[in-house]
C-alpha cells in the first residue's frame, strides 16, 4: 500500500460532528452573504430556522425511502440529495411566502460547501466508501472491512469545495441570474461521475444517486430555458 492511510474507529460520533459542522458552515456563509445583500437580521434568522429542519428531515427521509432494509429515523444517516431537496423546498417556499428573491441564492451556492464538509464525516467514519483499491492514497478501515478502498469521500470533499469556491467567486464577479441552475447542474454532473468510484455502484448500471442527478440536470435546463423565454417575451 503506497502512501496509504489506516483509519481506526473514533471514540466519538465523527459523522454527526461533521454534519453539524456542515450546517454551521452553511449558516455562517449565508449570514455573510445576506448581510452583503443588506437583508435584516429578522429575515436571516427566520430563513435559517426554516431551512435547517427541511435539510435534516429531507436527508433522513430520502435515506429511508431508498434503503432496502428497515431503518430507524433517529439513527439512520443522511442522504445528500435528500438534504439538498429539503433545502431547495425551504428556500423556494420562503420566497413564495415573502416574495424576497435575494435569499435563495446564497443557500444554493452553499450547497456544495455543505456537502464537502459532510463528506469528511463519511471519510473518517468509513461509510459511503469507494471501490476496492490498493494503489496510491488507498484507505483501510480495519474495524469495518478486510480490504483497502479508494478515498472517494475525500475526493468528493475536495471537488465540491472547489465547486463552492468557484461558484462564490463567479457569482461575486458576474452576478449571473442563472447561478442557481449552474450550481445545481455542475454539482449533479460531479455527483453522477464520482458515483462510479463508490463501492455501492458495483453491479449497477445506474445508481439512485445518478438517476436523481439526471433529473436535476433536466429540471435546471428547463428552468434556464423558461427564464430565457420569459425575458424574450417581455
Amino acid at each position: 500500500m503506497i502512501f496509504g492511510m489506516i483509519i481506526e474507529k473514533f471514540p466519538f460520533n465523527i459523522y454527526a460532528l461533521c454534519i453539524l459542522l456542515s450546517l454551521s458552515a452553511c449558516i455562517l456563509y449565508n449570514i455573510y452573504f445576506l448581510k452583503k445583500k443588506n437583508i435584516n437580521n429578522e429575515w436571516i434568522l427566520l430563513i435559517i430556522i426554516i431551512v435547517l429542519p427541511f435539510v435534516l428531515v429531507g436527508g433522513k427521509i430520502l435515506t429511508i425511502l431508498t434503503s432496502s432494509n428497515d431503518v430507524n429515523f433517529i439513527t439512520v444517516g443522511f442522504s445528500s440529495y435528500g438534504g439538498a431537496i429539503g433545502l431547495l423546498l425551504a428556500v423556494f417556499l420562503f420566497e413564495k411566502i415573502t416574495n424576497n428573491k435575494e435569499i435563495k441564492t446564497g443557500f444554493i451556492i452553499s450547497l456544495p460547501l455543505m456537502y464537502s464538509v459532510s463528506k469528511l464525516g463519511c471519510f473518517f467514519a468509513g461509510c459511503c466508501h469507494g471501490i476496492k483499491y490498493n494503489g496510491i492514497f488507498s484507505i483501510t478501515y480495519p474495524h469495518l472491512y478486510d480490504y483497502s478502498v479508494f478515498p472517494i469521500q475525500l475526493l468528493e470533499s475536495i471537488v465540491f469545495f472547489f465547486i463552492f469556491l468557484m461558484s462564490h467567486i463567479l457569482y461575486k464577479k458576474y452576478h449571473s441570474k442563472n447561478i442557481i441552475e449552474y450550481v445545481c447542474i455542475v454539482c449533479a454532473i460531479a455527483k453522477f461521475l464520482l458515483d462510479y468510484l463508490r463501492y455501492s455502484h458495483i453491479d449497477q448500471i445506474l445508481s439512485i444517486n445518478q438517476g436523481i442527478s439526471i433529473a436535476f440536470v433536466i429540471i435546471m435546463l428547463i428552468s434556464i430555458f423558461y427564464k430565457k423565454k420569459k425575458v424574450t417575451n417581455i
